[in-house]
């Protein structure tokens, strides 16, 4: 089932670059930029789960249009650790240059490590299966798939950005569709 889901993923990727060249070749850029746009920002909740740094650019010199992340990001208390890294491919469309509607999907490498309880008095201890606020994961490496639907505001000459968006996961154990991810940062013009 995980197969197919990164199959579908993967196939939603390349069909949207492919439409993004084949637009490239017919429209032209409103909003055109020395270099690509590239942002970046901590994300609270979104594509990692709970709290990423994120490193982002367009794929073309404009603030608008395809373009591609990648992030760090993880929790941890007394009993637990998760790491993760979000990567994906998403698209911002504007008509001002300010207020963005992003679309985009991807996957997360999730590492889950509990931590032994000493007073777990039930023999060989076993965390898994785990449920990390909704999303089940049942070994201690995953991956997961992410999509993206959100609001974007950010400035036309760079600047403080931040944005919100819905951003539902998916892995073999099913599918979640209400997470919330908040994003502050920065973004890097050159017009």
């Amino acid at each position: 089932m995980r197969k197919s889901y990164l199959r579908q993923l993967l196939c939603l990727s390349l069909t949207t670059c492919l439409l993004n060249a084949a637009f490239a070749q017919q429209v032209e850029n409103k909003f055109p930029e020395l270099r690509p746009r590239q942002n970046i920002y901590v994300e609270l909740g979104g594509n990692g789960i709970a709290f990423n740094v994120m490193y982002e650019t367009r794929l073309k010199k404009s603030a608008d249009g395809i373009g591609i992340k990648a992030g760090l990001g993880g929790f941890g208390d007394g009993y637990e650790k998760v790491f993760t890294l979000p990567v994906g491919v998403n698209w911002l469309l504007t008509r001002d240059n300010k207020h963005f509607f992003e679309a985009g999907a991807g996957v997360t490498f999730l590492h889950y490590d509990a931590i032994y309880d000493p007073w777990w008095s039930g023999g060989i201890y076993d965390p898994y299966p785990v449920d990390l606020g909704g999303l089940s994961v049942d070994k201690k490496n995953s991956v997961y798939g992410h999509l993206t639907l959100g609001y974007r505001r950010q400035p036309k000459n760079g600047g403080i950005m931040w944005g919100v968006a819905l951003t539902p996961h998916f892995n073999e154990n099913g599918f979640w569709p209400v997470w919330v991810g908040v994003k502050f940062g920065y973004s890097f013009a050159r017009k």
